[in-house]
């Protein structure tokens, strides 16, 4: 049965959501519109169009909250993710590749991928590895990455990534906060790793080596439930220094039946994914050794530094017809591509849609895209860490229309200043909060994104505050806890999520995190500086640039901008480098000494180059 209020149509659990007729559902509908007359003075009124916007935002104004519109994931009774997975793999047909390598042609099948990753699970288990141990991975992307991870998942222990670009310190510094048990790298890599005493390295090449030589394990040796840790993955979180994020096999069973709801087929068609993602990120991890392993469908590696020439040749090859990116790799797509008239890349290629995250793409990156690629869809998705992948999917991507020029445009609905992220995932839900008043806020309205579903992560290893800190309940009392995301947004009348601006502080850097506060604690080591701060630049290809704002100590002039983009070089990750230098006379502070950093990244904005290495401005902070 269906209920009518004028010209919107629910049915009673819809009906139920709205507070201005959550007491009379049940009632004939002209008792129902006298009740509804009998409001408080003190209360807004309820118009018949908020109800009708608050449902096709899948918002409830009762509760704050708003819901998916894509049907609630089916119940899982598997307890770990390879339980979830491996029966997934039987029902492939064997000789359907997994994975191919586009460099080497290698592929993976499904049932070896299978095989494979158990008898690795025997290799590991050999070595000592146990249900509670952690073991970190540190290695590019390849064939084998998919493997050990699944193998180390199978035996109950926790698996970790690192960035290969990290140096030999920062990949101790990162050991000594998880303390794992065996650390898993390639003979290239090794080296870097030779600080780590407490933990054993084991080459890659030498495990595999000898796997066939081993039985399969069995999931039934090492009993593994869902609440226990999967993941222990690093972010730089809502408040700067990197933190471990500890994700269970109940988060990446949600994580994968996600990806699997929104982008598997029912008609039987099988996508072919391009995978440029490094898979020791989140977003590459969650796509390409839980999503597609599930989905039964194929991701064709292009390993080593991007390149478009390189992607575009795979992707003709191997008839890719998603690809998954971030948005610096959909600009220099972009910019490479008009040497070829769209008409012959369109027919050149397979490719039916573009998928990136990370970092918002800019309109005018969007359209150039749209024009060099005129058959292919161009969405944007979201996710964090601490969601173990995306929460949110632009499954109706902006419609196209054609300029005065011949061109083609996006057509774009809402404010210039924002494009959609998408509408939520399978059974999540979001909040968004007035920053000021805590309060949820209806469509339309800005407020700070809180999420919560089954992929949101248990917390921080031994980070107790930030967890509290990011881990919260609402004051609307319903007991949930929710994942403060430090991200401003609004949720528009269609449920799309549009991103606005970042509360936390975090630089990204071609959809790599950096946090100041670490570049910060750096360049206060340098006996030149008296005070520093590091604000974003924006750029036009990685998005944000780290900015360094130095204060020089009294007699120290000599210091130069390269000087300080030297120091930092050999410290840190390629990506986390300071890129220009601004001298300052004091970095403006609240009293209690906290940077005032919306004040510093405005300045920060009025100043030009003046040289290979230095911003200058007539103001100071």
């Amino acid at each position: 049965m269906l209920y009518s209020t004028a010209s919107v149509v629910m049915t009673p659990c819809q009906l139920s959501l709205y507070p201005g007729i959550l007491h009379y559902k049940r009632l004939p509908l002209e008792i129902a519109k006298s009740q509804r007359t009998m409001v408080t003075s003190c209360q807004p009124a309820y118009t018949e169009t908020d109800m009708a916007t608050h449902l096709a935002a899948g918002y409830c104004a009762a509760t704050g909250t708003y819901s998916s519109h894509h049907p609630p994931l089916a119940t899982v009774t598997a307890s770990s993710f390879p339980e979830y997975l491996f029966p997934r793999l039987l029902q492939f047909p064997p000789d359907r590749p997994a994975f191919v390598d586009a460099s080497t042609g290698a592929t993976l099948s499904f049932a070896d991928l299978h095989v494979l990753s158990l008898k690795a699970a025997t290799a590991l288990s050999a070595l000592g590895l146990r249900r509670g141990h952690v073991a970190l991975l540190l290695a590019p992307n390849s064939l084998h990455l998919p493997v050990i991870s699944l193998g180390v998942l199978s035996l109950g222990a926790t698996l970790s990534t690192s960035n290969p670009l990290l140096t030999p310190d920062e990949l101790a510094e990162q050991a000594r906060d998880l303390e794992p048990f065996l650390v898993l790298t390639t003979a290239e890599l090794a080296p870097k790793l030779c600080s780590l005493a407490t933990s054993r390295v084991v080459l890659i090449g030498d495990l595999l080596a000898g796997v066939d030589n081993h039985d399969t394990w069995k999931l039934d040796d090492s009993p593994v439930c869902r609440d226990d840790p999967a993941l222990l993955f690093y972010s730089s979180g809502t408040t700067g220094k990197s933190k471990g994020v500890v994700s269970t096999h109940g988060n990446v069973i949600a994580a994968a039946a996600f990806l699997e709801s929104v982008w598997r087929h029912h008609d039987g068609e099988v996508d072919v994914y391009g995978c440029v993602l490094p898979m020791f990120h989140m977003f590459g991890f969650s796509a390409f050794v839980l999503g597609t392993p599930a989905m039964g469908a194929t991701a064709v590696l292009v390993p080593g530094r991007f390149s478009v020439d390189r992607l575009m040749a795979a992707m003709e090859e191997h008839r890719v017809t998603r690809l998954l990116a971030v948005p610096p790799m959909v600009v220099h797509m972009a910019k490479v591509a008009p040497g070829e008239p769209p008409s012959v890349l369109t027919r050149r290629l397979c490719l039916r849609e573009v998928v990136s995250s990370g970092a918002p793409l800019k309109l005018e990156h969007m359209a150039r895209f749209r024009r060099c690629f005129p058959g292919v869809s161009l969405a944007q998705c979201y996710g964090l860490t601490e969601t173990t992948g995306i929460v949110t999917m632009d499954d109706l991507p902006a419609p196209l229309q054609h300029d005065h020029n011949g061109g083609v445009e996006l057509s774009i609905e809402t404010s210039p200043i924002s494009i959609s992220i998408g509408r939520l995932v399978p059974s999540t839900e979001a909040m968004v909060v007035d920053v000021e008043s805590g309060e949820a806020q209806p469509p339309n309205q800005v407020g700070e994104l809180w999420i919560r579903g089954p992929s949101v992560m248990r917390g921080y290893l031994r980070r107790e505050e930030a967890s509290a800190g990011a881990l919260v309940a609402h004051n609307s009392g319903d007991g949930g806890r929710w994942l403060r995301t430090g991200d401003l947004c609004y949720v528009d009348s269609r449920g799309f999520v549009h991103v606005v601006d970042r509360i936390k502080e975090l630089i990204k850097y071609k959809a790599y995190q950096v946090a100041p506060a670490e570049l910060e604690d750096v360049l206060a080591a340098h006996p030149d500086i008296h005070d520093v701060a590091v604000a974003p630049y924006p750029d036009e290809e990685a998005g944000e640039i780290p900015v360094a704002c130095v204060v020089r100590k009294p007699g120290r002039n000599q210091l130069q901008a390269q000087d300080v983009v030297s120091f930092v070089r050999s410290k840190v990750a390629p990506y986390k480098k300071v890129r220009r230098v601004v001298f300052v006379d004091c970095i403006a502070r609240s009293p209690s000494g906290k940077i005032l950093r919306a004040q510093l990244k405005s300045f920060v904005r009025t100043c030009e180059l003046h040289g290979e290495a230095e911003l200058r401005c007539a103001n100071r902070v």
